[in-house]
């Protein structure tokens, strides 16, 4: 329907209420009760035709603005914190606001529209309500920061990792040198500091620190270190879809934001430390997370998180996450020892043959069977490369009897008998790193010394350490054929003649 062509018909012809309505379409009491606003507001032709539709309309239809109550306008951005609140809904919020209000409070369907046009206004496109204490994203920024080595003059890029919480979007800013999985625990952590308290999920990126890989019969395979940091401040980690960027559009914005409120303020300031850069960072943090948020009252991200987050979050451990590197799927070998970095640390010998889990801190070694939380064996660590770590308890105890009694008492014999005797032991030891053997071996060699005395044993252990050989089926050839004493061939001393052996045909069965 035209209004105003209605008001022509109305005002310049001497058409009936029923003509009026066949022309214009509408009811013969539409067009009577059009007549008489006309009169009420003493409108004639040349008053309607100045006037918008708009303006027309109001004038001539201004019943339901005349009987609509005026209405106690309630807090929509108070409204909107609180709905991020569990538990809380909008018919719970109507009602307090209700009984606020007394005769000026809305109806419930006035209360929902008007909260709907509210939340039109913050560009909301679809609501994503984030629990208090619930999801804390986690991010590197592309742009990144720069150190200046002095020296050089080279100027080194490192990562900028951002961490938000999902309902107060408290923000959280820290300079790594890589991305790699050291530096992104190191991060997780300090971020967890830096809220005093622990969410319920972690919500990184699919970067290859915090995700192995994505397959489609098993999903998400989080980084098995990733995963024990989790399990260390009981949370879960719950990777984002990827190519998804809306399921983090939280630390999207909040990595803009970082960019242009902390990047853009340092852009011109020179920094020859990752210490002092993040220094920096801190500083500006304060300011970034105390600046009023006109999109929620005028609160900071600050006060947002103490009224919604921090209630909500879980106390940290007594003692923060400790960085390990592991090992898995090891396999135990026969003599009880499993190496990392070229260093040898003992297990249960019961373990032999069975998959363990090696964790390697920057002060000890610890060994997990494949489905235990304990460990079955801890160590110092060691750095000494071919060395060898061994706990009594984990010995059987035959070989316990060795290292603790008749061991000691043979290397005794070896140190006491001779200098060569000694260091072929000690060889002997550090090569095989199995005691039952290194027992037996040491037993043959006390018994050649009543057979052909020190002397001669020392210098056959002489020359099989020359020949780099431990066996001592060699010292004893060694002695029974009287060669303990001969030179070595390609030595400054000349070649003898292999001595004769009745085994071995002469020279002149060769001749023809």
């Amino acid at each position: 329907m035209n209004l105003k062509e209605v008001c022509r018909l109305l005002l310049t012809t001497d058409f009936s209420n029923r003509e009026v309505g066949r022309a214009a379409e509408i009811s013969p009491n539409t067009a009577g009760r059009y007549r008489a606003r006309l009169a009420e507001e003493e409108l004639d032709w040349n008053g309607v035709a100045v006037l918008t539709d708009r303006t027309l309309e109001e004038r001539l239809n201004n019943g339901r603005r005349l009987a609509r109550k005026a209405f106690i306008e309630p807090d929509f951005a108070y409204v909107q914190a609180e709905l991020c609140k569990p538990g809380v809904t909008v018919l719970l919020l109507h009602e307090e606001y209700a009984g606020g209000a007394g005769d000026g409070a809305m109806s419930e369907t006035e209360f929902r529209r008007r909260l709907e046009s509210y939340q039109r206004s913050l560009g909301i496109v679809m609501r994503q309500p984030h629990a208090p204490g619930y999801r804390l994203f986690l991010d590197y920024s592309g742009k990144r920061p720069s150190i200046l080595d002095p020296t050089t003059g080279v100027r080194t890029p490192v990562e900028l990792f951002v961490s938000v919480m999902g309902a107060s979007r408290k923000t959280f800013v820290y300079a790594t040198a890589t991305q790699r999985l050291h530096d992104w625990c190191e991060a997780n952590v300090r971020a967890l500091e830096f809220y005093r308290g622990v969410p319920r999920l972690l919500v990184p990126d699919n970067l290859k620190s915090a995700v192995d890989r994505i397959t489609a019969s098993e999903g998400h395979v989080i980084n098995y270190t990733y995963s024990r940091l989790a399990q260390h401040y009981d949370c879960i980690v719950m990777p984002t879809r990827a190519r998804k960027p809306k399921d983090k559009a939280a630390v999207e914005v909040g990595v803009r934001f970082a960019q242009r409120w902390i990047l853009a303020r340092l852009r011109n300031r020179v920094f020859t430390s990752i210490d002092e850069l993040n220094a920096a960072i801190a500083e500006l943090l304060v300011r970034m997370n105390d600046k009023p948020m006109r999109a929620h009252g005028g609160k900071s991200r600050n006060q947002l998180f103490n009224e919604l987050d921090r209630p909500a979050l879980k106390a940290l451990p007594e003692l923060p996450y400790e960085y390990s590197d592991w090992k898995l799927n090891v396999t135990v070998p026969q003599d009880y020892h499993v190496v990392y970095e070229q260093h040898y640390y003992s297990v249960p010998y019961t373990y032999i043959g069975a998959k363990v889990r090696i964790s390697a801190t920057a002060r000890q070694i610890e060994v997990y069977a494949r489905d235990d939380n304990f460990p079955i064996a801890t160590h110092l660590r060691s750095n000494v490369a071919g060395g060898c770590t061994t706990s009594p308890e984990h010995q059987p105890a035959a070989h316990k009897a060795y290292s603790q009694n008749d061991g000691a008492e043979l290397i005794a014999w070896a140190d006491r008998s001779g200098a060569w005797i000694s260091a072929f032991v000690k060889r002997h030891i550090e090569a095989h790193r199995r005691p039952a053997v290194s027992i037996q071996a040491i037993r043959g060699l006390r018994a050649m010394e009543s057979e052909y005395g020190l002397d001669r044993l020392n210098a056959a252990c002489h020359r099989a350490i020359r020949i780099s050989t431990t066996s001592v089926v060699s010292v004893r050839s060694m002695l029974q054929r009287r060669m303990e004493s001969a030179p070595l061939r390609g030595t400054s001393d000349e070649d003898i003649p292999m001595p004769g052996h009745g085994n071995v045909r002469g020279a002149e069965n060769y001749q023809h």
